[in-house]
């Protein structure tokens, strides 16, 4: 049971590595974008049509700017219908209306999905601006109450605290982590930027909120990340914001592979 007053996070593991991938080997990384998604991937780091030749792309702001001026849809990690049967025992009934937040959303269906089974009080944000137009333009006649926001989810001052009683992340931390390195002993600058997340997504989420996350990441982990358990150097190279404490956001964690 969760006590009262009290975030949870559950995390949907949606593909998990064998354990044999090497930290920054190019090839095991380039394999993290899996194949049960709805298309080939149409933009390498160049706009070739084959995978970046380094997952690092997927953390650049200008890469997701020029994909998505081309590209009108794909749906990473899973689909919908392969989340909804765990994804519908962490949401309350749509009768109650609850307002829901989507982060780093892309140009997935997932979304208009979710508001086809009645959750209509939803806001979807993206940094992109190209896709957050494109996705108003597509969705704005048919899903006229979904909100559609330009706005980075490691800065959403702009929403007001406890706002949401769900936040759901289909694989947008899996982009900010794709400059990880060494999983043992993570970039900082990643580390701060997970951080900076999460106490955006627990900030604006109301008592007893729910944050979902779908991800392709090893749950020991991404586990660390969502607890705010990494530590960084108290010397040169410290990230300024990041505090040397461990689990400073207030909720409970539960992990479950996605399917099972």
């Amino acid at each position: 049971m969760i006590p009262p007053d009290t975030h949870s996070t559950l995390h949907l593991a949606a593909v998990e590595n064998d354990g044999n991938q090497r930290p920054g080997d190019d090839d095991a990384v380039r394999g993290r974008e899996p194949a049960a998604v709805a298309a080939e991937d149409p933009w390498g780091a160049r706009g070739h049509s084959d995978l970046p030749r380094s997952n690092a792309v997927y953390n650049s702001k200008e890469y997701w700017e020029g994909r998505f001026r081309e590209e009108k849809e794909y749906e990473w990690l899973a689909s919908f219908s392969d989340v909804w049967g765990q994804l519908s025992k962490c949401v309350p009934p749509a009768s109650h209306d609850p307002s829901i937040l989507l982060v780093g959303v892309g140009n997935s269906a997932f979304s208009a999905d979710l508001y086809e089974k009645g959750y209509t009080n939803l806001t979807n944000i993206d940094y992109s601006k190209n896709v957050i137009n494109a996705m108003k333009i597509k969705y704005g006649t048919s899903h006229p109450r979904m909100k559609w926001l330009a706005m980075d989810m490691t800065a959403m001052d702009d929403l007001p605290d406890g706002s949401f009683d769900v936040v759901i992340d289909k694989a947008a931390m899996d982009a900010l982590m794709s400059g990880e390195g060494d999983v043992w002993n993570p970039d900082v600058g990643v580390v701060a930027s997970c951080r900076a997340m999460c106490r955006h997504v627990s900030r604006v989420l109301g008592k007893m909120g729910t944050f979902v996350q779908v991800s392709f990441a090893q749950p020991h982990f991404r586990k660390k990340y969502l607890l705010g358990l990494h530590r960084t150097d108290d010397g040169e190279g410290a990230v300024p914001g990041v505090s040397n404490v461990d689990c400073e956001f207030d909720w409970n964690y539960k992990v479950e592979p996605l399917g099972g």
